[in-house]
């Protein structure tokens, strides 16, 4: 399952170091589930983006899942 899509959200989730995460395939769409600071989320992407935007935009509701984005984490 390593294409852009899981390398981009990997390099995303290593980088903090109290985030669990697991990737699992689903039948038209994969997902991640991360914990992260005891909240778990699961963020749902396509197997096969449409364009060059999709690992961005999967990224960016990963950040936003997690409260990355913006002040301090919730």
């Amino acid at each position: 399952m390593s294409d852009d899509y899981t390398a981009r959200i990997e390099g995303v989730l290593r980088s903090p170091s109290d985030s669990n995460y697991r990737l699992s395939g689903r039948r038209k769409h994969r997902a991640v589930v991360v914990t992260h600071l005891g909240k778990e989320c699961t963020i749902i992407f396509p197997a096969s983006g449409s364009d060059w935007r999709g690992p961005a935009n999967a990224i960016t509701s990963l950040r936003h899942a997690l409260g990355l984005v913006g002040g301090a984490p919730q």
